[in-house]
């Protein structure tokens, strides 16, 4: 049964990219093309305020953690969009076959692994061209796959409490385009995470479901510690049970939510 249920997700999964690349004339080339954008503008901006000078490793860094920053950022926010919706994309299915929301939410999670899976390529050929030292140290490429898991459980935890809202309110996928530009400026993307455990923004970057594991991925690839790793690996296991409830708690409410929408 388990079994059957992944191979259902993955399938789904093939379709949808199969449909994006017929949809769209680059196909997933768009999964590169406006982080290079945000990385290019970075560059030229930050250049222009230090007087034109030579890049340093130091400033070289900055335009790494930004465009690691804003490339993973756009995945999550496209995950959480996805799953959020999920139930309005696929009501002819749910209607018509008894499986419940799993292989619906796995299909966006494979989906998710895929685009995560690039993005994190485009991070690692960035380092050398940056001129920025590659870790050295195996704990940091376990720490920066680990944040890379991390996003993507948080992201199906907040698009799965998000997906019954979205039924009863067309104007949820407008909310999260509206927060994306307050969750970027609150985030460690264009300025270093704050190590300091005693100020505001240290526990707002605690209770942001992407802060940790972007300060954890700019540490790591600086072979450095993190005050953020424990509190990341606390809210990820607090993701995953929050995970099982949403999923227990939508096998219920489907029924519902797809009377509500009628035809």
């Amino acid at each position: 049964m388990f079994t059957d249920v992944i191979r259902s997700g993955f399938t789904l999964a093939v379709r949808s990219i199969r449909l994006q690349i017929k949809q769209h004339a680059l196909g997933y080339a768009w999964v590169l093309i406006t982080p290079v954008l945000y990385a290019a503008c970075y560059i030229f901006i930050k250049r222009e305020l230090s007087g034109g000078s030579a890049p340093t490793v130091d400033g070289a860094r900055d335009v790494l953690r930004a465009f690691a920053g804003i490339t993973l950022f756009q995945c999550w926010i496209q995950i959480v969009q996805d799953i959020s919706a999920f139930i309005r994309t696929h009501r002819g299915l749910l209607r018509g076959i008894n499986v419940g929301p799993i292989p619906f939410v796995l299909a966006v999670v494979f989906e998710g692994i895929i685009a995560i899976a690039i993005r994190s390529l485009l991070i690692i050929i960035a380092i050398p061209i940056l001129g920025v030292p590659f870790p050295l140290d195996l704990v940091s490429w376990v720490w920066f796959f680990f944040s890379l898991l991390a996003l993507l459980i948080s992201a199906t935890m907040v698009g799965l409490l998000l997906a019954p809202w979205a039924v009863l309110y067309s104007d949820v996928r407008k909310a999260l385009t509206s927060v994306s530009l307050p969750i970027i400026l609150i985030s460690p993307i264009f300025y270093p995470a704050v190590e300091q455990t005693a100020g505001a923004l240290y526990w707002l970057n605690i209770f942001n479901p992407i802060a940790s594991p972007l300060a954890v991925i700019s540490s790591s690839l600086r072979d450095a510690p993190s005050v953020y790793m424990l509190p990341m690996v606390l809210f990820t296991v607090g993701a995953l049970v929050i995970l099982c409830w949403s999923f227990k708690m939508l096998n219920r409410q489907i029924p519902i939510l797809l009377e509500r929408m009628g035809n």
